[in-house]
């Protein structure tokens, strides 16, 4: 770093420090914006101050938001994101790739780093602070598979002031389980731990700068964390199932059209163009795979069946 920069750095950390210490967020996140052109001084000051920051501050953090779309395994979001894409092809402030969570933060740290589930929990805001300042839209769409979570620090996995609205997609769990299975060659055991999250174990997930690791959830605890009431009505969520994309198509869609639209996502709801995406993109006929034994349905049952009977998946 040339003496220029060092010297522009600590002026702009200098004067952050005083505004943090007056607790001045909202100037925080202005003169931040103001030198966000100057990526590394930025990067490193946004990584030392926005989580707090945001943390203590209950208005909005940046004028764009995230929309998330969380599901326990990715595949079962592609229709929904397909669908998403195509709506807004049109729509010069929503036009975007939706890719996932992970994804993004790979593409927004400038090292390259282990993101083990601590770094994750104190450098969430951070995370989605740096994705929504990379964006050129005004509602980010993201692929989600992480649970929402919150810290004694008071730091959760996203809040109001950073996100707009989610929806959550839950498909059956024998379906899941045995979408699972299928993947580690139907090891009853193997399928049981990453389903339910028995063992503990961590899981990798290498990008080109990050590497996940840190031991997923279980279904259960995914989809109790994302279907809370509190989390619903904070974070203005909607909960569809699978099922029903399947079996209710053009009802389904339009929901969530209508739901972003209520939570302030700026689009409009077009039936007609609905109508035209589903019949060039025909959803195929769902046909149930569910290969298990009694044994299995009836470990699995202690953990699942309560939230199939509430959800109706």
């Amino acid at each position: 770093m040339s003496f220029l920069n060092k010297f522009k750095y600590h002026y702009h950390l200098k004067h952050i420090d005083n505004l943090f210490l007056d607790q001045k967020f909202k100037e925080i996140f202005e003169y931040l914006q103001k030198i966000k052109n100057d990526e590394k001084a930025f990067y490193e000051i946004s990584v030392k101050y926005i989580s707090n920051s945001i943390s203590n501050y209950n208005q909005d953090a940046s004028n764009n938001k995230i929309v998330w779309i969380n599901t326990f395994l990715e595949d079962d979001s592609k229709y929904l994101i397909f669908f998403i894409q195509y709506y807004i092809e049109n729509n010069k402030y929503l036009k975007q790739e939706i890719k996932s969570y992970k994804y993004e933060i790979n593409n927004t740290i400038q090292y390259s780093e282990n993101i083990n589930f601590n770094t994750l929990v104190n450098q969430s805001y951070f995370f989605q602070w740096m994705i929504l300042n990379k964006s050129n839209v005004k509602f980010k769409f993201l692929q989600n598979e992480i649970p929402f979570f919150s810290s004694e620090n008071n730091y959760n996995f996203t809040k109001q002031s950073l996100s707009q609205s989610y929806i959550l997609i839950l498909n059956n769990p024998y379906e899941v389980y045995s979408s699972i299975k299928k993947t580690v060659n139907q090891d009853q055991e193997v399928a049981r731990n990453i389903f339910l999250n028995l063992d503990q174990k961590e899981q990798n997930e290498s990008f080109s700068k990050a590497n996940f690791k840190f031991p997923t959830k279980g279904w259960h605890i995914h989809t109790e964390s994302w279907s809370d009431p509190n989390v619903l009505t904070s974070l203005r969520g909607k909960i569809i199932s699978k099922k029903d994309i399947y079996n209710n198509t053009f009802e389904t869609l339009s929901s969530v059209i209508l739901h972003l639209i209520q939570s302030g996502v700026e689009m409009e709801l077009n039936y007609d163009l609905i109508e035209l995406f589903i019949k060039k993109n025909p959803i195929a006929i769902h046909k149930e795979d569910v290969e298990l034994s009694n044994k299995e349905k009836k470990f699995l049952g202690n953990y699942v069946d309560e939230l199939v009977e509430t959800y109706d998946i």
